[in-house]
């Protein structure tokens, strides 16, 4: 992980000298020569990571940046080292109290303060790679691994965000439940690795032919929710039409064996938000509905 530093201090023979040791030791520097000019450079995008403040300067004191750097809501915080000659305890622990991770004495000795900045890299890598590990397990708990889909616990959020949005605009939603039509002859003809190529296929399908603010999830074997916004129910049924036709017409297949597909749809219109219902409850009204499509012969759409 690249690792960008911000020298922060109005000697500008130390600030130079600093650059020129910490990119010796592998690490690019901007400087500042004053509080205020360091932390604009902080307020923007992809700010450096590795801070080192000296304790006085004109704008703010190193002591200053720290407070508002540390009120800045962010992720990735950094890393702040305080430069001073005030070394006693009692700065050491206002330092520390004021948001700053570590001290190094002015003047400087060379090898502590490259033992702090190693401390410091191995701190921010360290947290680097605890950010990613807690993305990948938000993703493992928010999505389903096979078809990229959000899971129901996922899309039934998303969707309560949905409902209050559309009451606040009086707009209109389609709540539809769908899956594919004889889902477990696919697995027992072709086996179960056809059926998972399947699962993808249509995760991908059904992402084409809804808008990117639309809500899609797969909320069980071979089941999805669909929740996307409509003028009326003759628009719904228009969109949920071109939907199963380009299902039926897709060429589905797994290692170059043809396998048909259609799918049943069940939908409900929610054209006033009652406050009342959940989403379980428009779930299980769709749900129902899509159980009628089972029973009218499958690849139908059944508003209920």
């Amino acid at each position: 992980m690249p690792i960008t530093a911000l020298i922060a201090d109005d000697d500008k023979a130390t600030a130079k000298l600093v650059e020129v040791l910490l990119k010796k030791w592998g690490v690019e520097a901007v400087v500042a020569h004053d509080g205020l000019e360091a932390l604009e450079i902080m307020m923007q995008d992809e700010p450096p990571t590795l801070l080192l403040f000296d304790w006085e300067m004109p704008g703010y004191s190193g002591i200053e940046l720290c407070q508002k750097i540390r009120e800045i809501d962010t992720d990735n915080p950094p890393y702040i080292i305080i430069c001073t000659a005030r070394d006693s305890a009692e700065h050491i622990a206002e330092g520390l109290n004021k948001g700053a991770n570590d001290f190094v004495s002015k003047p400087f000795n060379t090898q502590v303060l490259r033992a702090r900045v190693e401390v410091g890299k191995r701190t921010l890598e360290l947290q680097d790679r605890l950010m990613s590990a807690m993305s990948r397990l938000d993703k493992l708990a928010s999505y389903d691994e096979l078809t990229g889909l959000m899971n129901r616990r996922a899309v039934f959020e998303r969707i309560n965000e949905d409902f209050a949005r559309a009451g606040r605009t009086k707009s209109c939603l389609c709540f539809t439940v769908c899956d594919i039509d004889w889902f477990k002859q696919v697995n027992d003809n072709y086996g179960h690795p056809a059926g998972d190529a399947i699962l993808n296929e249509m995760g991908k399908l059904l992402t084409q032919q809804l808008r990117p603010y639309d809500r899609l999830g797969r909320v069980g074997g071979e089941e999805f929710l669909l929740v996307f916004a409509v003028d009326d129910k003759d628009n719904a049924e228009k969109v949920l039409e071109r939907i199963r036709l380009a299902i039926a017409a897709h060429p589905f297949q797994h290692e170059e064996t043809h396998i048909p597909v259609t799918m049943s749809f069940g939908a409900t219109l929610i054209d006033t938000i009652d406050n009342a219902m959940r989403v379980e409850d428009y779930f299980k009204r769709a749900d129902d509905a899509l159980y009628t499509s089972k029973a009218n012969g499958r690849n139908c759409i059944t508003f209920l």
